[in-house]
């Protein structure tokens, strides 16, 4: 056998070795706090709605944790499963679907104390407490809910296509594809 042939079975085995690392070391799912959304709406509408309200106090040491370092992260925070909090109960992807068709919700709402200096700010980017005095008491009451009373999603899924772990298995793919090019090339040329 030439070196030629040698190489060219050295690569596609390498190609088949390289296809088969994302089957033995799978992404791990993560556990994801989500700040994003915002709500006008009173807390007795928000109970209707299927929303559970805890008070910022009344989260475990861990929830507040996850729950500021969500709003230091400019509203998204993701931790492996296992190090997330009782506080919160974390969605798939089917329940996720089902909350938003109506069937609960998909997270939690979290009061902030009447004295949040310690905490950051609420992450409600579209609304603040207006000082105009034409504006409506409805609205300052509304801006004022929105300040207080922070939304937060939790669920569990994968992590983004530009994490670590997704980035080692595209790579892998990828370098299995141009070793079985190349070998099959090397193998195939005379």
């Amino acid at each position: 056998m030439d070196r030629r042939n040698k190489l060219g079975t050295t690569l596609a085995v390498l190609a088949v070795v390289l296809f088969t690392v994302p089957a033995f070391f799978p992404v791990q799912p993560l556990l994801v706090h989500d700040t994003g959304m915002s709500t006008t709406q009173s807390p007795a509408e928000l109970e209707d709605d299927g929303y559970e309200i805890i008070a910022y106090e009344n989260l475990s040491e861990r929830g507040q944790e996850l729950y500021v370092t969500a709003l230091e992260t400019r509203g998204e925070h993701r931790v492996a499963v296992g190090e997330g909090a009782s506080d919160f109960e974390y969605l798939n992807q089917t329940e996720r679907r089902a909350a938003f068709r109506g069937e609960g919700a998909p997270g939690i709402v979290i009061e902030r104390p009447e004295d949040d200096e310690g905490l950051p700010p609420a992450d409600e980017h579209s609304y603040h407490i207006p000082e105009d005095e034409n504006v409506s008491e409805e609205e300052r009451q509304r801006a004022e809910t929105a300040m207080r009373y922070d939304m937060m999603e939790t669920s569990i899924g994968e992590p983004p296509l530009g994490a670590t772990p997704q980035l080692i298995r595209l790579a892998s793919v990828l370098f299995a594809v141009l070793s079985l090019g190349i070998g099959g090339y090397l193998l195939s040329s005379k």
